[in-house]
């Protein structure tokens, strides 16, 4: 069995509402780094997008792949738009 196998013994909802959670938590980081005028603060609202992006494969618009990639993706510019703005 591959690492965390374990996991798919758990209701989807579960992961739900753990991608609901974080996305909450993103949009009130952003909002705070925001409201501080953080220079980095509009990249900050790329995280809550990804968890957007983790709830439309649990509705079946996308595969696993395709929201890991998208996800993945977004962090990446997030990571090195917040590095540029140092």
């Amino acid at each position: 069995m591959p690492v965390g196998g374990f996991l798919d013994s758990f209701p989807a909802g579960l992961f739900i509402g753990a991608h609901v959670l974080f996305l909450l938590v993103g949009l009130w980081a952003a909002k705070k780094a925001g409201d501080a005028k953080a220079p980095y603060a509009p990249l900050l609202w790329l995280y809550p997008v990804t968890q957007v992006v983790f709830l439309a494969f649990f509705g079946g618009a996308m595969t696993m792949k395709m929201a890991v990639l998208i996800e993945q993706t977004l962090i990446v510019v997030l990571i090195a738009g917040v590095v540029m703005k140092r």
